[in-house]
């Protein structure tokens, strides 16, 4: 028994009221814990984090998951079709503004690649899967700058690479930089530097270097910290969950394709690896007229072959011929035909969804199913697009498509290709992308119907930046019909 005096009631009060007060001030997830991951204090910003050597790095592991793996490449294609599709028609919402998005829609979009033929929709595309992929691209509009062209010059994540300190020095001196990025000392972006060559951390030959003043170019990211930088892609937080069950799921079939070769083997107690060994030679029985053992015990199996082994006739006939005879003491084993897992489907697409989540693509998106009830998938889709689709195309307006448009309508007025606009016409740019696809046509044309009523949306929403031009072209259908209806007693 221990001697210690037993603690007064006033004791024990304070003795809990202390411990509460530990277990209120502070954060259990902060506390040192071998079971769990803790990470450790930051010191750098997220471009010391995601450094240049990572950087390439993880564009790789980017790219390499939409070359290979269905689903990576099924993600980024999502983002493509419904977020682009063949769209991006330009409005320019002033007057004499339909001559300009005209121009800009049926001249400058077909051609609008600087190195070759690319269409504008087609160039949105990338860009949108750049930054999912690689997290940004840079790009540069030649007004002038080169061969006073009209059109986009682009570089790759990996082509935007920092000077050697030696190089920053001398040509922006004090200037800091930020992979790839130029600042002045209040950390303002002052240019941009680029390379024609991959795989380079860092470039201290001045003639593998091009650097753009910050005006000339546009770098489009989706910065998730302040004063962050270059951009992270969403791909790096699902890359590692992709490539296992990439490979879990190379694993499974080429174990399935191996059982369905149905694969077995022999083992015998007198296995012999090498006949040609010294002292390995097969003896030879007199009394079988010069015959080996084994010659004779092979005889003595195959005599299944006799007409009175009628049933083992029927046994090669039902496997295809494809039967052998082993003596009494060979154990054969088949493997087990149990692969691919029968489990392993659902484990995949739990998987996939969670990785669908990371850029904000519900089940339905995901996986590419609709195997839910009507509610349930729509709610996929609303789910979809307004977290992940709609988001995105918004963030392509603002950070390329009305960058790129102003630049282009600026160089057309320029060049005469199309009348001036009035003042102000920058901030009159709207852009058509695709919409969410109707799951009930009928209850989609009475909603937008009611939408049309209440002035809740309007034509140029509905038919694009042709909508006039359409109304009046229906107008016209609607009054030749009209006229080719018969008149009252005409037909009697």
């Amino acid at each position: 028994m221990s001697d210690a005096p037993e603690m007064t009631d006033a004791q024990k009060a304070a003795l809990w009221e202390k411990r509460a007060r530990t277990i209120k001030g502070e954060y259990d997830v902060l506390k040192t814990n071998k079971l769990r991951r803790t990470p450790k204090r930051e010191s750098k910003g997220e471009g010391g984090i995601y450094s240049p050597q990572k950087r390439a790095l993880g564009t790789n592991y980017g790219r390499d998951i939409e070359r290979n793996y269905p689903i990576g490449k099924s993600i980024i294609h999502q983002f493509r079709t419904q977020v682009v599709g063949a769209l991006g028609k330009m409005q320019v919402n002033v007057e004499g503004g339909g001559q300009a998005a005209s121009w800009f829609n049926e001249v400058w979009a077909k051609d609008c690649d600087f190195r070759e033929p690319i269409h504008w929709s087609t160039m949105c595309q990338n860009v949108v899967a750049a930054a999912i992929r690689e997290g940004d691209m840079l790009a540069v509009f030649d007004d002038d700058l080169i061969e006073d062209s009209g059109k986009l010059l682009t570089w790759e994540s990996d082509q935007i690479v920092p000077l050697s300190k030696d190089l920053l020095e001398k040509k922006y001196p004090g200037a800091t930089q930020d992979n790839g990025i130029i600042r002045d000392k209040w950390g303002r972006v002052i240019a941009y530097v680029t390379t024609g060559k991959r795989g380079s951390t860092v470039i201290s030959e001045e003639a593998e270097a091009t650097i753009w003043r910050a005006d000339n170019a546009c770098l489009p990211r989706n910065p998730w910290r302040l004063n962050q930088g270059r951009g992270v892609p969403p791909m790096i937080s699902a890359a590692a969950s992709l490539l296992d069950v990439y490979e879990m799921l190379s694993i499974e079939l080429q174990t399935g394709k191996k059982a369905a070769g149905q694969y077995a083997y022999v083992n015998r107690e007198d296995a012999v690896d090498d006949w040609d060994a010294p002292g390995d030679t097969p003896e030879v029985l007199p009394e079988n007229d010069g015959k080996t053992a084994e010659t004779t015990a092979a005889e003595g199996a195959n005599s299944a072959t006799t007409p009175d082994a009628r049933n083992y006739e029927s046994l090669e006939a039902f496997t295809g011929g494809y039967t052998d005879y082993g003596d009494p003491q060979d154990k054969i084993t088949f493997a087990p035909s149990d692969r691919p897992n029968v489990h392993m489907p659902e484990f995949i697409e739990a998987v996939h969804c969670q990785c669908g989540s990371a850029f904000g693509l519900a089940r339905a998106y995901s996986l590419l199913k609709a195997d839910s009830s009507y509610t349930s998938f729509r709610g996929d889709m609303i789910l979809t697009w307004a977290g992940a689709f709609i988001p995105t195309q918004k963030w392509l307006e603002r950070a390329f498509a009305d960058w790129v448009g102003i630049r282009a309508l600026k160089w057309a007025m320029r060049r005469g290709f199309i009348d001036a606009l009035p003042e102000g016409w920058e901030r009159a740019i709207s852009w058509t992308w695709p919409t969410m696809p109707h799951v009930d046509e009928w209850k989609e044309s009475k909603a937008t119907s009611e939408r049309l009523s209440n002035f809740t949306t309007d034509y140029s929403q509905l038919l694009g930046p042709d909508w006039e031009k359409r109304l009046e072209a229906m107008l016209a259908q609607k009054a030749k019909i009209r006229a080719a209806e018969p008149t009252e007693g005409e037909g009697e």
